[in-house]
């Protein structure tokens, strides 16, 4: 092999690296929206039993906003926002809060006892 092909082969290797980064997204993608309607929400249900701060990545629910929110307000939480923006490097999370719990009351600026 002549060093111009070595060359030639190490340049593309970047190129590679990019698709196989990219089929791999695609797949966990694809994996995490597996499941009907019934079983996201029984999902996200899951996921919101924690403390008083809830961060919840949306490609893991993939649900309609709506649907997000009536389930967080049946587990007893209410949504803060969304952080970070929503790219294939960084997720877009959504940040719930238990309604009623101190850092609940921190937020809306309420004096709590200590």
């Amino acid at each position: 092999m002549s060093p111009g092909w070595v060359l030639t082969i190490l340049a593309l290797l970047p190129l590679l690296a990019w698709g196989i980064a990219a089929v791999v997204v695609a797949i966990r993608r694809w994996s995490r929206r597996r499941g009907d309607d019934r079983t996201r929400r029984l999902r996200l249900a899951r996921m919101l039993r924690g403390g008083d701060l809830v961060v919840v990545p949306t490609s893991d629910v993939d649900l309609p906003e709506a649907t997000v929110l009536a389930v967080a307000a049946d587990a007893g939480y209410r949504l803060v926002g969304y952080e970070r923006a929503d790219t294939p490097l960084r997720r877009r999370v959504g940040v719930f809060v238990r309604i009623g719990g101190e850092v609940d009351a921190v937020i809306r600026g309420v004096p709590t006892p200590r």
